[in-house]
């Protein structure tokens, strides 16, 4: 626990300190900005009785009970209490704020109902991520927590001071930095699940002006769902169950404190990821158990290879130096590398006929550098600085696909033609029309495709798969190419039927390819092999920015500020897709997914943004501002969607943001502390990724499209200490959203209508609960949180009707979670059991149709059951 909160004979805290322990948890609504550097200060401003959160998150020094920006605090002691090692653990005690990681590689950040798209390596997230200050990329982003101070959440553009993709909020993840103490600590959990967790860290002093600390991180569980299909296809014949974890950071870090003025930081952070694929629980009735138990014990994923990795290191420094009272500076220089592979089920099944899966391969890394000057006086502190990156992304996007599964997509392309000609056969008998209804020429209540697809079904078609004998045979016969093959293979006037065909081998289907001119047409030798297709795309994004943000005191309470920053971003991209791999092995065959190009595209956006602010302290607890505020994310390009610049097509549009917010913060009756903000956002050309089958394509992929929103909304954090030894929380937001969406093909291929929709969000709010009763022989501490969300998937406007009956994706979501930790007087020894999910509450947390267009496959992801441990702590 930190000392800071107990007294120096481990004695109950005093009320203010309580009070400003539960600022420090949880100003999960308070005004706040930027990167900002929540820091706990046991000193006094005036002779206010509550201790004082210093901040630097508008990037100069304030008391964060006077900063006029909405924003959500989650700090260390948070952290420990809610067993919290990434984002997606801390997001439900930040209103307006969710972390979605099925996908470590491409996690997805939501602040105020707006995520962004995160598959397109060309596109950016509207939302940027900051570690350490320095900006963070799309797989770079979800970081485990390891000696962690604290991580904070900007609601609202942040587009002045941070820059760059901040047009709806800013993620700031802020470690903790070397200090003069000798201090150390060795944590161990262990849990459901065979969770086992390592964590240390050692902070010692060099000399007496060069200190050195270093933390790292082992995170282990197994799966929640056992897999048994193919082994054979894996290394070592190892598959991975599903859920299983491995994750390890380490970070080191040397200060330098040149002077009392100057201070210079490095620091190293390294990253390694090494388990399972984003589960796919198949819901199709071709999956393990029909697809109608998602939470059954066992499954098959048959993905080859299947793999979630990413090697990463970040190396950073950063020069901070005061010239005088007045005048203050800080330089930040990074580069950060990152590789990594997701290679995943796409059908949920293992049926080889079916068998899909994608791999998205990144080798990325990006120089990021910002330097700002900071002026202060008695009315006046400023900001002003410039910024810097440049990025180079190179992504491969794999999807690997059986000759079973290709066999099965030439069979729909088979069923179609042969329909498309009996409908011809049948609109030439009746003079050509194909809405004979009308005239009755098939007599009451019949129409032409129902004709069709009688006579259709007479001819025995469709086929299922054309390695199918009996079904391929008749597909001849009812072409008309029977009495040929027959006759070609030396048995003249034989009938073709599924012994023939069987006997005949590949034969039959050589004769056939050659005949239509299909090379994709091959027999069932080529089966148990893998035929690929890739989208290769390489890229360079250059960003740079200029600002200055001015916050004058008109008067002891009265506060204006104004900014301004220039953005200007450039991208060069490109896109190659070669022939595929199976054209080696099958000369003349050609792509079934995606169309062979090599194309390159290049364009630039700028924008000036800014906010104009206004802040008045009412008194000494209450504390009132509003706010105007303009955000920018620039266009991009679709990875999975080439364009040609030469034939007039463009790069998806920039991102425009206008937020307009009323904040109050303040501490009411000595005990109570709230935080409550309302905004009105108006976002242009939003950048949403849908799954869309365009015409003419045999997949659906993943597809940018441009959209208008206009969101209302107020958000709510409050803290009541009721005693001495007992803090209740509840977190919870309100939010309506307007929507203009363009038409797009959804993931059948059906064309979907424009559309102009209004929605609320979902009643949810998290309530805590924090008490530390007496004790004689040290400090017991119980934290409870309780999680209720509504779900309104079935508003979804691309939902599917299979989707709508399956009640685990429509049911709401309620989560349980404690945990009771007992510390020595001392402090040397803490001893924990937690619990999460205790009311084992079980969900399908989304579903992919990326592959039910073409094989009716269709996958879930669940999310883990009641979890309970324990942990044991020993600081030195």
């Amino acid at each position: 626990m930190n000392k800071l909160f107990r007294t120096a004979h481990g004695q109950h805290r005093p009320l203010k300190s309580l009070l400003a322990k539960s600022v420090a948890l949880s100003l999960t609504c308070s005004t706040l900005p930027l990167a900002a550097l929540a820091q706990e200060s046991d000193t006094a401003e005036d002779d206010s009785k509550f201790e004082i959160i210093e901040v630097t998150s508008q990037k100069r020094v304030q008391n964060v009970m006077k900063v006029p920006i909405t924003v959500g605090i989650v700090n260390a002691d948070l952290l420990e209490k809610s067993s919290s090692i990434g984002l997606a653990d801390v997001d439900k005690f930040i209103p307006g704020f969710d972390f979605s990681d099925g996908n470590v590689t491409q996690a997805g950040v939501k602040i105020r109902g707006v995520s962004s798209p995160n598959i397109s390596v060309g596109g950016d997230p509207s939302s940027a991520t900051f570690y350490d200050d320095v900006y963070m990329p799309r797989a770079a982003q979800n970081v485990v927590f390891s000696d962690i101070a604290r991580i904070e959440v900007l609601k609202g553009p942040q587009g002045t001071l941070f820059g760059r993709n901040a047009a709806t909020g800013v993620v700031s993840i802020i470690p903790n930095k070397p200090s003069e103490d000798t201090e150390g600590f060795g944590k161990f959990s262990w849990g459901t699940d065979n969770l086992q967790r390592y964590e240390a860290m050692a902070n010692v002093a060099l000399s007496d002006n060069v200190y050195l600390r270093v933390n790292g991180l082992l995170s282990l569980q197994d799966g929640i769902v056992q897999n048994t299909a193919r082994p054979d296809w894996n290394k070592d014949n190892k598959i991975w169950d599903l859920g299983d974890k491995d994750h390890k950071a380490a970070r080191i870090a040397l200060l330098w404190d040149i002077s009392s003025d100057t201070e210079f930081q490095l620091s190293l952070d390294l990253d390694d990821l090494n388990q399972a694929p984003p589960m796919a629980v198949g819901l199709s009735e071709y999956a393990t158990h029909g697809g109608t138990e998602p939470f059954s014990s066992y499954t098959e994923n048959d993905v080859r290879e299947g793999v979630e990795s990413r090697d990463m290191y970040g190396l950073t420094a950063k020069f901070t130096h005061e010239f005088d009272d007045n005048w203050s500076m800080k330089y930040v220089v990074s580069k950060r590398d990152w590789e990594t592979v997701n290679r995943e089920d796409e059908d949920g099944t293992s049926d080889i006929t079916r068998y899909f899966d994608t791999s998205n391969n990144e080798d990325s890394d990006i120089f990021y550098t910002e330097l700002q000057f900071n002026y202060v006086n008695d009315r006046v502190s400023a900001v002003a600085g410039f910024s810097y990156s440049k990025e180079n992304v190179t992504q491969t996007s794999e999807l690997n696909i059986t000759t079973d599964a290709v066999a099965r997509i030439v069979t729909q392309d088979l069923n179609n033609e042969i329909r498309s000609g009996v409908a011809q056969q049948i609109a030439g008998a009746i003079g050509g029309s194909t809405d004979a209804h009308a005239a009755g020429a098939f007599g009451p209540g019949a129409t032409f495709d129902a004709v069709v697809d009688s006579q259709f079904a007479a001819l025995g078609l469709p086929m299922d798969h054309l390695w199918n004998p009996g079904e391929f045979a008749g597909a001849l016969n009812a072409l008309g190419f029977g009495p040929t093959i027959t006759a070609a293979l030396g048995m003249p006037g034989a009938d073709l039927n599924d012994g023939i065909v069987l006997l005949a081998g590949d034969a039959i289907y050589d004769v056939v390819s050659q005949t239509l001119g299909v090379p994709e047409i091959f027999g069932p030798s080529h089966s148990g092999n893998f035929w690929q297709e890739s989208v290769n795309n390489t890229g360079t994004f250059t960003n740079w920015g200029a600002f200055a943000d001015v916050d004058f005191a008109i008067t002891d309470k009265w506060h204006v500020i104004a900014g301004l920053r220039y953005s200007n971003d450039e991208k060069d991209f490109s896109w190659y897709i070669p022939e595929t791999s199976y054209a080696a092995t099958r000369p003349g065959v050609s792509n079934q997914l995606f169309p062979q190009v090599d194309l390159t595209a290049t364009d630039s956006w700028s924008k000036v943004t800014g906010r104009l602010v206004t802040n008045y302290q009412i008194d000494d607890s209450n504390f009132v501002f509003a706010s105007y505020s303009t955000g920018y994310k620039s266009g991009g390009f679709d990875s999975l969607t080439p364009i040609s610049q030469a034939a007039g097509q463009e790069a998806f549009a920039p991102e425009d943001v206008a937020n307009f917010e009323l904040g109050y913060k303040g501490i009411l009756s000595d005990s109570v502390i709230a935080n409550i903000s309302y905004y009105q956002m108006e976002l242009d050309n939003f950048q949403v990724a849908v799954e869309s089958k365009q015409p003419g394509s045999n997949t659906a992929v993943s597809t940018i499209i441009n959209e208008n929103r206009s969101i209302n909304g107020i958000e709510i954090d409050t803290k009541w200490n009721v005693n001495d030894s007992l803090t209740l929380g509840v977190v919870t937001d309100f939010r309506s959203t307007d929507t203009d969406r363009p038409s797009f093909y959804n993931a059948e291929g059906l064309l979907l209508d424009a559309t102009s929709s209004s929605s609320d969000n979902n009643t949810y709010y998290t309530a805590t609960l924090d008490w530390f009763p007496d004790s004689d022989y040290g400090e017991i501490n119980v934290h409870v949180n309780y999680v209720f969300q509504e779900n309104t998937n079935a508003q979804r406007a691309d939902i599917l009707p299979f989707q709508l009956a399956l009640p685990a994706y429509l049911s709401d979501k309620k989560s349980l979670s404690s945990r009771v930790s007992f510390t020595t007087d001392d402090e040397a020894i803490e001893i924990a059991l937690w619990g999460r999910n205790l009311l084992n509450e079980r969900y399908i947390v989304g579903i992919s149709n990326l592959t039910r267009a073409f094989f009716g496959t269709s996958f879930g992801r669940i999310n883990r059951g009641r979890e309970i441990g324990m942990d044991f702590k020993y600081n030195f």
